[in-house]
């Protein structure tokens, strides 16, 4: 305009000089140039404000030529597709930036648009494939430049947003899976239009569909007298009353059973939550119904079981328990609850401080804590109950209780009352302390007075001369001395059974057995190891006998070799030699007491101590190749490693 305004000032004296009409010619010529060129401007500074814009704007913008040039892109497109504006502009086509799989669809719209707008789609999702190879998710609006055959396009990049709805579609499908799995169903309640909206989900609970039943809107009416099991509808009616009234916590539950269209009958635990408006007013309550029919039969059966279980223990004639890993009572029978004079339902749950003293619940804590350490069985003597003045004395049992896992979590019981048994135990004790002692007495005289005589009869041998004199004496001798020998097997015999039973090591008792012997050249091999059995104290003279036995009978021997096997549930403890062997005909004589002779404790005397635990011996050796004795010992009567078979 200025130099408009110049160029007026220059001709003006030249303007002057012309004709009035010529001067009125060039003036009107002037101000319609002045006119366009005011127009000019003002579409020039609107381009400049659309040119700001369509660079400045978040969204990627293109212009598209017939021929699928770019013909113009904005910044945002630059950084979108990865390429400056002078790589793209004029020299890109659109269709190198879309995925194969998108591409035919894209190029049809391209032309169809151009030939039939109306019937080109202006808004559809594709994939854009930068120059990193990276793909974007993009929406695009686009539409023809009027009166060109140039087509705008506004790509919106919503890669984020699809990655965000694919984590809301996994998230749902696995929360309906979630559902599945745990046998869920929701639904919610229109309050003031009392009406239930239910899916297809929560109809196949039901074994029905929406189609069925006439849509996923039911009047609550109609549910519960079609759906709710008639005894359970006052448990339904009030939990939903007190769930709208806000006279509840936040959430509420109840169990009661559902029909199912196919006339089975279902229980299943509804949880219920209410919202309310502003004003406190319930507008909705929505609820999830879980199916725990199985869950229900489960509780049933082992309600059932523990009944069975219950009758079982209790009428067990001792006292039986079971606790916890945290030694707390989880069940009594009725003879304990009983003899500890607390009722079961006010032991379950608690320790046995509840019922004992102080001290008696410190020891059968520690003895319970010591099962669950150890994880193996323990018996023990024990006397925890003050029964009036008196404080019986039981013989307990207890053994871990393992999971699946081979976890301890708790111990089973068993305690016997053993109080009379101890009386009449320490009665006998005392008794064959007194037999014993009368039996000492007598031996002790009877051998007096038969060294006595022993003594006068060979006096008389030394001075007799008559042959037939002489053989009586020498019958006499020989009887006398059987009769000692007789005597003095009663010293032995009378110590079998006065000591209770005990477990012990085989290895190290053979050994201790064996320290006194003088083998000479004989090889003695124990080949046993960590085996335990259950017998009389002198379960060692046992094993001295034998191989004192196979010393002394066994001829030339070499070696006598002591082994286990275990086998049908039954041990065998083999001690063998090789030397003459036992004779076919004597091998069941050798176990009599009529064969008694000489091996200072006899083999008889060892089938006795044996037998006081149930062990036996047997002798299976060929004979001419060796002796084998075979020591049985029944399954219950020996363990390994501490732990009974």
């Amino acid at each position: 305009m200025k130099q408009l305004e110049h160029l007026q000032r220059t001709l003006q004296p030249l303007l002057e000089q012309l004709p009035a009409e010529e001067q009125k010619e060039v003036a009107a010529a002037l101000a319609g140039m002045e006119s366009g060129i005011a127009s000019l401007t003002a579409d020039y500074d609107h381009i400049q404000r659309y040119r700001r814009v369509f660079e400045n704007t978040s969204t990627a913008i293109i212009v598209l030529e017939a021929d699928c040039t770019i013909s113009l892109a904005n910044t945002q497109f630059e950084r979108l597709a990865g390429y400056p504006k002078s790589e793209i502009e004029g020299k890109k086509r659109w269709i190198e930036f879309i995925v194969p799989e998108d591409l035919t669809r894209m190029k049809g719209q391209h032309h169809l648009r151009r030939e039939r707008e109306e019937r080109a789609e202006t808004q559809y999702e594709f994939r854009l494939l930068s120059r990193s190879g990276e793909i974007h998710d993009i929406f695009a609006n686009i539409d023809m430049v009027p009166g060109t055959t140039e087509s705008i396009a506004i790509l919106l990049d919503i890669t984020e947003q699809k990655k965000a709805e694919e984590i809301i579609r996994q998230t749902e499908a696995q929360l309906t899976n979630a559902m599945d799995i745990a046998q869920l169903v929701k639904w919610e309640e229109d309050v003031e239009a009392q009406t239930f909206t239910f899916n297809d989900q929560f109809y196949s609970l039901y074994g029905t569909t929406a189609t069925r039943e006439g849509g996923n809107v039911m009047p609550m009416e109609r549910y519960a007298r079609e759906f709710v099991h008639p005894d359970d509808l006052h448990l339904v009616a009030e939990v939903m009353a007190r769930t709208t009234q806000g006279a509840v916590p936040e959430v509420q539950q109840v169990e009661h059973r559902i029909l199912c269209r196919d006339g089975t009958v279902r229980h299943i635990i509804a949880r219920i939550k209410c919202v309310k408006d502003a004003d406190g007013k319930p507008v909705k309550v929505y609820g999830a119904n879980q199916d725990i029919t199985e869950r229900k039969r489960m509780e049933e059966e082992l309600q059932k079981k523990n009944a069975e279980l219950q009758t079982i223990i209790d009428n067990i004639p001792d006292l039986a328990w079971l606790t916890d890993a945290n030694s707390r009572f989880i069940a009594v029978n009725k003879k304990f609850s009983d003899v500890v004079g607390v009722g079961p339902k006010n032991l379950i749950g608690n320790t046995c401080g509840l019922c004992f003293g102080t001290e008696a619940a410190e020891i059968f804590e520690e003895e319970t804590r010591k099962v669950m350490a150890s994880r193996e069985q323990a018996v023990a003597e024990e006397s925890f109950i003050d029964v009036g003045s008196s404080k019986p004395i039981f013989e307990t049992i207890r053994s871990p209780i393992l999971d699946r896992s081979g976890k301890v979590i708790g111990t089973v019981g068993i305690a016997r009352d053993i109080t009379q048994r101890k009386k009449t135990e320490e009665a006998v004790r005392l008794a064959n302390k007194k037999l014993n002692l009368l039996s000492s007495i007598t031996r002790h005289d009877v051998l007096n007075q038969l060294t006595v005589v022993l003594g006068y009869l060979r006096m008389a041998e030394e001075q007799a001369t008559d042959p037939i004199l002489c053989d009586y004496l020498e019958k006499m001798d020989k009887a006398g001395e059987i009769a000692r020998r007789q005597i003095e097997f009663t010293k032995e015999y009378q110590e079998i059974g006065v000591q209770l039973p005990r477990w012990q090591d085989v290895r190290s008792t053979i050994v201790q057995a064996t320290e006194d012997l003088d083998p000479g050249e004989v090889t003695l091999s124990i080949d046993i190891q960590g085996v335990e059995v259950f017998a009389d104290p002198l379960l060692e003279k046992v094993f001295y006998n034998m191989a004192e036995n196979a010393l002394r009978h066994g001829g030339k021997l070499t070696k006598i070799e002591f082994s286990a096997e275990d086998s049908d549930r039954c041990l065998r403890i083999v001690c063998e030699d090789d030397g003459a062997g036992v004779p076919e005909s004597e091998k069941q004589n050798i176990f009599e007491r009529k064969y008694f002779k000489h091996t200072g404790f006899g083999l008889f005397l060892a089938k006795e101590v044996l037998a006081i635990t149930g062990l036996s011996i047997r002798e299976t050796g060929v004979p001419g190749e060796g002796a084998r004795f075979e020591l049985l010992v029944p399954a219950g009567m020996y363990r390994s490693s501490g732990r009974q078979s």
